[in-house]
Order: C-alpha cells, then structure tokens, then sequence
C-alpha cells in the first residue's frame, strides 16, 4: 500500500466539489478528490499566476437549466466557464495553458459506444481546442480512480492514484 505524506500542503487546498468550478489568482491550492469517470480541468495563465480547477461530471450539456448554477456539472460547460472566468480575473486569453486528468472507464455499459469518462475526456478536449487553449499536460483514462491537486504559484497537477500500481505524478 503507498504510503501518502500526511503533512497539511501550505497553503490549505480549497475543495473543488462535483460540478465545482472555482477561480483565483497568487498563492491559491484546490483539490479534488475521488476522480473516476469525472474529469479535473485545470486552466492556467502562468504569467499572471491565475487560473482555476473544474470538476466536470458529465460530457454535454443539453439544456439551458443548469448552465448558470453548475456550469461544472458538464465537460463542454464547465471549459467554457473556467475560461471566462480565468479571463475576467486577469488572465490573458493567449496565454492560457490547460491540464487534464481524469476520465477513467469505471463501469462498463453494454449500452452505450464510448465511456462516460472518455466522453467527459473528447468534449473537454474539444471545447480547449475550440477555444484556442493548448493542453498541455493530461493523465487520462484507465480503471482507476485519482485525486489531484492544482497549485497556482506553479501551475503543478499532483495526481494521486487510488491503484497501488500505478505511479503519483505531477503534471
């Protein structure tokens, strides 16, 4: 079993829930936890040291109802609120750089052609490049779970796996 440091990181990460997607500039750490199928988007301006972490539960959204209350809950939603809003903080359009981790095939589904989570992984990778934003970095796929953390001053995703044998990194 790995054995994960128990130190508090400094700063104390800020939770970034299921349909979560939260912004902020300087010395700033968010945290997700228990990824599966669910996809972590990560946006950061490294000049300005803004940016901010998306957890998106689902690839599309099909109607109008949710958008404005949880822009998070959908891949292709919560890319076009994260890049507003990192915008509107500060952060320059073409400077942008994403990160992605995420979208493991958790169940299997006789019914359905792709996963929930590469689907949640294509439509997020569609709405960057539609966007103009390059994706710099990705840990995706796979069967197993992930908990990643987002830290601002360096634009670093630690990525922590819940399979024993698969390595943590940092993107």
């Amino acid at each position: 079993m790995k054995q994960r440091d128990s130190a508090p990181s400094t700063p104390v990460p800020r939770k970034v829930g299921i349909s979560d997607v939260i912004v902020a500039t300087g010395a700033q750490t968010f945290k997700s936890y228990g990824l599966g199928s669910c996809l972590a988007i990560a946006l950061y301006d490294p000049e300005a040291t803004i940016g901010g972490l998306a957890h998106a539960m689902l690839p599309t959204n099909k109607s109008t109802a949710t958008i404005e209350d949880l822009p998070g809950k959908y891949a292709d939603t919560a890319v076009r609120a994260l890049h507003r809003r990192t915008i509107d903080a500060g952060g320059c359009r073409s400077s942008l750089e994403a990160k992605v981790a995420g979208g493991s095939d958790m169940f299997e589904f006789d019914s359905l052609e792709d996963s929930v989570g590469k689907r949640n992984i294509e439509t997020a990778k569609a709405e960057l490049e539609t966007l103009g934003v390059p994706l710099v970095a990705e840990d995706v796929g796979g069967s197993h779970g992930r908990t990643v953390e987002f830290i601002l001053e360096t634009g670093a995703l630690v990525i922590e796996t819940a399979d024993d044998e698969q390595e943590d990194q940092t993107l």
